[in-house]
């Protein structure tokens, strides 16, 4: 009989080859299935190490309940430059806060994929971590107050800074300074308590 986990990777691999169909056409994967693939991800995870929780769904903030009622909220990411450095300055993007909304999430789990949505790499950050993130001012962006940005290397995330500082946190270059001690492998076991 297939187990919960392997479900969710057969989903996640359909997706995938949705995503194969609609790049022979030309057409680029809605958004909304890039967040799906990390949900599906984030869930297979969970299942697979025991971990037992629910689907919240829609937009209320958070994506999965846990047993425990602790809150997950998924983001999902491409890799991206959205014109805010220079175009060979890449990185994965997360808004973590809107401007005039409450945080209601317990743990925010960011997976940064590539253009074919393979090789996530997925990060696990507490409510109180990411409250450590400055706020920001982007024109393009107005409603974000909050932000990570990881960039594909450190050298990267120094020619983004030198071109624009004011949009960088400091808390951003601490992360991307130390994003194994975000992986979510390395830290998942805190989702239990």
């Amino acid at each position: 009989m297939e187990n919960v986990s392997s479900k969710y990777y057969k989903a996640y691999k359909a997706i995938i080859e949705l995503k194969k169909a609609f790049a022979c056409v030309g057409e680029r994967v809605p958004p909304f299935l890039v967040g799906l693939c990390g949900e599906l991800l984030v869930k297979m995870e969970l299942a697979g190490k025991g971990v037992s929780f629910k689907s919240k769904g829609g937009q209320g903030g958070f994506d999965i309940m846990l047993e425990n009622g602790k809150k997950v909220e998924v983001r999902s990411s491409l890799l991206k430059n959205e014109g805010l450095y220079p175009e060979d300055v890449k990185f994965h993007g997360w808004r973590i806060k809107q401007k005039g909304k409450e945080l209601s999430f317990d743990y925010l789990v960011c997976v940064a994929f590539d253009d074919d949505l393979a090789n996530p790499k997925i990060y696990l950050f507490t409510k109180e971590e990411v409250l450590k993130a400055e706020d920001v001012e982007i024109p393009r962006f107005k409603s974000a107050q909050k932000k990570l940005h990881l960039f594909r290397s450190l050298q990267e995330m120094e020619k983004a800074v030198k071109h624009n500082p004011r949009i960088v946190s400091k808390w951003e270059i601490e992360v991307n300074k130390n994003k194994h001690k975000y992986e979510f492998e390395k830290r998942w076991e805190i989702l239990k308590f």
